[in-house]
């Protein structure tokens, strides 16, 4: 298997995706990335998650003003890209996403939101675009809880129990508002930081985070 890519046709461009496909028979999954892209690691994890998966696909947010992949070092350009994107226009690129993987597969789609992309994946939920739900390291989602009453499918919440970015406070307002739904799990990893699942971030990554995290994927891509 290889990773392959293609291009969509969106507002303001062609949005690339990376694609992943192992023949599988299980759901899409659609990735929506952290604000470094889909580097290396991502991709390796993509292939990875397509032995359970009819399809992973994974995009690039950022193609209008600072396309490809950054490096974990980078933080400046990181920054920069969080502060300018347009994230309605992002959330359009991601409809457009969803909308073509289900089109591709003919199958459910679980969608994955890694950090910057957490917010996407609950949207994409309430919006009821996706059949299931995984976050690593989500950022800002204790910002999109008030249609919580509206996201219906299973969700896997995974963050760090030592994440400077997305304190306790935030993971315990996620915690309250999905107090309710039976299929929702909510996993604190103590001791991982921000950025748990990026396989190149030494300073970061943590092994058995990352571990759960994937496995949260490949399960909802099983059963979904």
């Amino acid at each position: 298997m290889t990773i392959t890519h293609h291009s969509l046709a969106v507002d303001g461009g062609d949005l690339p995706l990376t694609i992943a496909r192992h023949g599988r028979d299980g759901a899409a999954v659609v990735i929506v990335p952290s604000a470094f892209g889909v580097g290396p690691d991502l991709e390796a994890q993509m292939e990875e998650i397509a032995a359970d998966a009819g399809l992973v696909v994974s995009m690039d947010p950022f193609f209008r003003s600072d396309p490809g992949p950054a490096p974990y070092e980078d933080m400046k350009r990181v920054i920069a890209r969080i502060q300018t994107i347009d994230r309605r226009e992002s959330y359009d690129d991601v409809r457009t996403v969803i909308d073509w993987a289900r089109a591709e597969s003919g199958r459910s789609v679980v969608v994955v939101g890694i950090c910057f992309g957490g917010p996407f994946a609950l949207l994409a939920a309430a919006d009821r675009l996706a059949d299931g739900v995984v976050t690593w390291h989500g950022s800002r989602m204790d910002n999109y809880l008030e249609r919580v009453s509206e996201m219906h499918c299973p969700m896997r919440l995974h963050f760090g129990g030592a994440d400077p970015f997305v304190p306790m406070e935030a993971v315990d307002a996620v915690r309250r508002a999905f107090a309710d739904h039976r299929d929702v799990e909510i996993v604190v990893h103590d001791g991982a930081t921000h950025g748990f699942s990026h396989r190149g971030a030494k300073a970061a990554y943590d092994e058995r985070a990352e571990t759960a995290g994937m496995t949260s994927v490949r399960e909802l891509a099983r059963h979904a």
